[in-house]
């Protein structure tokens, strides 16, 4: 169900939340909270080469697609402006870019577009550096 644009930066930027919090309550605690995303609310990560490193089975719920279908691609193929949707990955990527709460049509797999509200999180390694990037996503309703 599409929800209306404050109310979806509210739940994916919980979402985002919750995530990192079980992250520091270590790897399995992660898996779980990334795999069992609230309904409506889908996640991905990607590598600094902007390839998906994982999905959780609601985005591809919403999406229509399977896990080997996306896994291993590059995110932008899966979205509608993809010179757009390149750059500002890149931007994110090096650090250049605000991360706040945006809206983008994603190409689901029977080949129409869905408007999602997307946020995003860097991945940090050790040292700080960024590694990747986490994003989650929900349905949102388009002004008419």
């Amino acid at each position: 169900m599409a929800l209306d644009q404050p109310t979806a930066i509210r739940v994916v930027n919980e979402y985002l939340d919750l995530l990192e919090r079980m992250q520091g309550e270590g790897p399995l605690r992660f898996k779980e909270a990334f795999e069992k995303s609230p309904p409506g609310v889908g996640v991905h990560e990607l590598d600094r080469e902007m390839r998906v490193v994982r999905v959780s089975p609601e985005e591809l719920r919403l999406l229509g697609y399977r896990a080997e279908d996306i896994v291993g691609r590059i995110v932008w193929e899966i979205i509608v402006m993809q010179d757009n949707a390149r750059r500002a990955i890149e931007q994110k990527l090096r650090g250049e870019r605000e991360l706040k709460p945006f809206v983008r049509s994603f190409k689901k797999a029977d080949g129409t577009a869905i408007p999602l509200l997307l946020a995003d999180r860097h991945i940090r390694d050790a040292q700080g550096e960024i590694v990747g990037l986490r994003t989650a996503m929900t349905e949102v309703k388009q002004d008419v």
